[in-house]
């Protein structure tokens, strides 16, 4: 995620310098000025994984024009799927979903641009993706989690994929609030 403001980018081990515009947009709005945040990808496009309508690679960062509209809070790039979180706390996923990663319909094994995830209840503040799983962490620190589940890395103590419904892990032992979690390839820290 990038903001606004022009910035001279150290050397990128190229021997060259590069000046980049950020991600945040200056909106006007009534004499006041309101940055807006955007998502900027780049890198390998398998499975719509950048969320920029194509499979391509992108040799440089390159505006998502699909959540151009929203003022972007996170972003969190998995194995080969993307979360975007917005500041109204809407998530959104794109790329491969073969284990359910994605949260949307197991009828779509990849989405080249970013589909809002189903089935989240309220304010999401946190968002990240793990290899082939998800996560979403509330307002009221309920912890959402989706995706494969070979290695129990969703929490649930039994091996299953999540498509649609999430696995609340709000209760049980788990009765402190979430704060933060980071997957990784087959485990949940």
């Amino acid at each position: 995620m990038w903001r606004q403001k022009l910035k001279n980018v150290s050397k990128l081990g190229l021997g060259f310098s590069r000046r980049w515009i950020s991600s945040e947009k200056q909106q006007q709005e009534g004499g006041g000025g309101r940055r807006k945040k955007f998502a900027a990808l780049w890198g390998n496009g398998d499975y719509g994984r950048l969320g920029l309508g194509k499979v391509d690679s992108q040799w440089t960062p390159t505006i998502c024009s699909a959540l151009e509209n929203q003022n972007l809070k996170a972003i969190s790039c998995g194995g080969a799927h993307t979360l975007f979180l917005t500041e109204a706390g809407r998530v959104y996923a794109t790329g491969l979903n073969d284990f359910g990663q994605l949260g949307i319909s197991p009828e779509k094994s990849y989405t080249l641009e970013p589909l809002e995830v189903s089935g989240l209840p309220e304010e999401v503040i946190r968002v990240s993706a793990g290899y082939h799983h998800s996560s979403a962490i509330t307002a009221n620190g309920v912890l959402y989690m989706w995706g494969n589940n070979s290695s129990g890395q969703l929490g649930l103590g039994k091996s299953l994929i999540l498509h649609l419904s999430k696995s609340d892990l709000s209760g049980g032992p788990w009765w402190w609030d979430a704060v933060l979690v980071t997957p990784g390839i087959s485990r949940v820290c």
